[in-house]
């Protein structure tokens, strides 16, 4: 039935008044006022703690902000007033952003098919889908994306199914014929029953009549029709863009030519059942690995958008995996838990170490740990430069990760932030971090910011002793964002007290996300998580403890006779 009602989705619907339009399209600009003055104020917070060449990205994200804003505003006047001859106002630093003296939105259901249309246009307009749209459409109010993709991957037969549903309720050869003379095709012409003027010879051919007589029975005339139209016609072109030229293929070559200085590099779905591609794409990055299949275990949480995980270095992060489960048993450790849950403060207990037991510590973790976190920084630097070459398409992307696999987000991240805004200020939507082993730098932090248009939130755990230890012993440094918060303006902070040390964060992933409030979540796919994943892990530590515990007792028992 959605596929049915895809082409009803993306048009304005014929109840809204002239009023309505005025009042979404009043809303429309402030708020967008408001997102495109907040994206400049985390750029300039960047330039004041920088060098001067902060100032001059600053300025070249300006620019490109500011042309983006002003063509979605277009599109939305267009959709909203479709006055042909009267100008788009400018969206400018002065522009108004408060809605309070506004009248109430239309309906969410009406404003909705609103701002599908918008989208439509936008995204075949550009051949692209910003995540800089993305992020701020979809808080502005509801988006059907699946509507736009049912209708980009088969326009003939969203029309076909359209013009079936509108022949039920009319005789279909006097309307054709009214309707025809009733309305302009805008900025397309229709001859010969082709569209034609609209595509460039691009896309293949649609009927025309078809389009135009459908679009104009849901209620589309003038220049907004002209430009759906052109946008059914060219939506092969468009799903080139969008989802990549050559396909699955293309992204793994282009990822086998990045993987000289590491033996394992993949980008894996992670769900194996084929669908259609989403207008957004995730890709999640595990932190280490108790089997192979802990590469896209982790993220069955997830559903909605296209899910990826990036697969590196299975061996070496196996091998983290059992040094952390072999450091998590020993009794340093379990001294450090007891210090802990009496409330010690932690950075005064860690110094307060013997050096016998930074030794022992450093034997079990020293090679595993400080191996893995070297190649997360190559991994990163590779991600990076697979993001900025559109791996993906033209789509947003959400990147989420925790432990090691966040370290592998943020060195693609600082990569991404060192290249032109013209390549990146439309890639990165939202970022998910957890238990990240990186500083709390804020000028490499407030770069970041400036890079991704919607969310960045940093979980962290204030009690995760492991981590705490794994710090002390790469680079001993206490302030990592994984214990601490970030203090940088537009970083959310979510402390994680589900998180009672670092091998939690595995079976802890999907709660936290959940917290988060991270789209896509399922809640279910998060209780199986928990159940199977996390409730288990804790029955160990317990048990270890529990051991350690036996062992200390036999111990002074023996040492008492």
């Amino acid at each position: 039935m959605a596929e049915e009602l895809a082409l009803e989705k993306i048009t304005p619907p014929k109840e809204l008044t002239e009023r309505d339009k005025d009042t979404i399209f009043k809303h429309f600009f402030c708020r967008l006022a408001e997102y495109r003055n907040t994206c400049e104020l985390y750029a300039s917070l960047e330039s004041s703690m920088g060098m001067s060449s902060d100032e001059n990205l600053r300025r070249l994200l300006n620019k490109e902000l500011n042309v983006w804003a002003q063509s979605l505003l277009e599109k939305a006047w267009i959709v909203c007033y479709d006055h042909e001859k009267e100008k788009c106002p400018a969206l400018d630093e002065y522009a108004d952003t408060s809605t309070r003296t506004l009248p109430s939105l239309p309906p969410q259901q009406d404003l909705a098919k609103v701002l599908n249309t918008i989208l439509f246009l936008m995204i075949t307009i550009s051949k692209s889908y910003s995540a800089r749209t993305r992020a701020f459409m979809s808080t502005f109010g509801p988006l059907d994306e699946q509507a736009i993709v049912t209708t980009l991957k088969n326009p003939e037969r969203a029309i076909e199914q359209a013009q079936k549903q509108t022949d039920e309720a009319k005789d279909d050869h006097a309307q054709r014929g009214k309707t025809m003379r009733a309305i302009g095709v805008g900025l397309g012409a229709v001859a010969g029953g082709v569209l034609v003027g609209v595509t460039g010879g691009l896309a293949a051919p649609l009927v025309g009549a078809g389009v135009a007589t459908v679009l104009g029975w849901l209620g589309v005339g003038g220049s907004i029709l002209g430009l759906l139209a052109s946008g059914l016609a060219s939506s092969s072109v468009v799903c080139a863009a969008l989802f990549g030229y050559y396909g699955a293929t293309s992204s793994a070559n282009m990822v086998e030519k990045h993987t000289r200085e590491l033996r394992d590099l993949a980008i894996v779905p992670v769900k194996k059942e084929k669908h259609d591609e989403t207008l957004g794409v995730r890709l999640c990055v595990s932190g280490w690995l108790s089997s192979p299949e802990d590469v896209t275990a982790p993220w069955t949480v997830f559903g909605g958008d296209d899910t990826f995980a990036l697969q590196w270095e299975i061996e070496a992060l196996e091998e983290l995996s059992n040094a952390l489960s072999t450091l998590l048993k020993t009794q340093v450790m379990h001294i450090l838990k007891a210090e802990i849950l009496r409330r010690t403060i932690l950075a005064t207990l860690m110094s307060s170490l013997a050096p016998l037991a930074w030794l022992k510590i450093g034997q079990i973790i020293d090679n595993p740990w400080m191996n893995a976190k070297a190649l997360a920084a190559k991994a990163g630097a590779i991600l990076g430069d697979l993001l900025a070459k559109r791996v993906f398409g033209t789509r947003p992307v959400t990147l989420t990760g925790y432990s090691l696999g966040s370290l592998v987000i943020f060195e693609a991240l600082q990569h991404l932030a060192s290249l032109p805004p013209s390549e990146t200020t439309h890639l990165i939507q939202d970022v998910f971090l957890f238990g990240t082993p990186a500083p709390t730098d804020p000028d490499v932090w407030a770069s970041i910011r400036r890079l991704v248009a919607g969310r960045i939130v940093n979980g962290y755990a204030s009690d995760d002793y492991i981590l705490a230890v794994l710090s002390r012993v790469s680079n001993a440094s206490w302030e990592v964002a994984g214990l601490h918060p970030v203090n940088v303006k537009g970083v959310e902070n979510v402390l994680c007290e589900c998180v009672t040390g670092h091998i939690m964060w595995r079976g802890m992933i999907g709660k936290c996300l959940e917290v988060c409030g991270a789209p896509g979540i399922v809640k279910s796919e998060v209780e199986v998580q928990m159940k199977e994943v996390a409730v288990p892990m804790e029955k160990e530590i317990e048990m270890s403890e529990e051991v350690e515990q036996k062992s200390k007792e036999g111990a002074s028992n023996s040492g008492g006779r």
